[in-house]
């Protein structure tokens, strides 16, 4: 039965992501992103950026928060508001009931990014694995999702939904996985 719901909730996914490539154009990024072209894949990150790379920000995009909005059956009651800090793009998904927030540590390099998602996962309390998710994933006990990626760490923090959420009623762990999948996909589909 948990494979059946497993492949349910990835089939939602892919089918919610379609196109995420091809809609993220300059005039979808948000004010602090990139003027410049979707790269070709998520890029390491310089140490000398003052902004966050082009698929960093599109996790706050307006295309990406359209495509959220169909795989969860809601959309948000406020606008997004996405921040640049240390590193960290962020931004919170406010909803009628609760809110998430995803955010993007970029790091300067894959070993920096191993090191950071061994010492959020050291310090998560117990975690479950999720296999097949970036190169690493995990769910604390809330549902929150951490990926590593490449120089990039993800975090779905779905802490602030109930229980159960969207439409249809998913729990919130499997929101913050679709989530996090659909990000991967969309990154995905920029480096092909």
């Amino acid at each position: 039965m948990r494979l059946r719901r497993t492949a349910a909730l990835l089939l939602l996914t892919l089918l919610a992501a379609t196109g995420c490539g091809s809609a993220v154009t300059p005039a979808a990024a948000p004010p602090p992103a990139s003027t410049a072209a979707s790269p070709a894949t998520p890029a390491p990150s310089s140490g000398a950026s003052d902004r966050p790379s082009d698929a960093t920000s599109m996790i706050c995009n307006p295309y990406f928060r359209q495509e959220l909005a169909g795989a969860l059956g809601t959309d948000i009651t406020q606008p997004l508001a996405p921040t640049w800090e240390k590193r960290v793009y962020s931004c919170a998904y406010h909803y009628p009931d609760g809110s998430m927030t995803l955010s993007v540590k970029e790091l300067p390099d894959a070993a920096t990014a191993l090191a950071q998602y061994d010492g959020l996962r050291g310090s998560a309390g117990p975690v479950t694995d999720l296999n097949g998710l970036g190169e690493a994933a995990y769910k604390r006990a809330d549902g929150t999702t951490v990926v590593r990626k490449d120089s990039f760490v993800l975090t779905v923090d779905v802490a602030k939904l109930p229980e159960t959420f969207g439409t249809p009623p998913r729990s919130r762990a499997d929101v913050a996985v679709m989530t996090a999948t659909t990000v991967m996909i969309c990154w995905q589909e920029h480096s092909s």
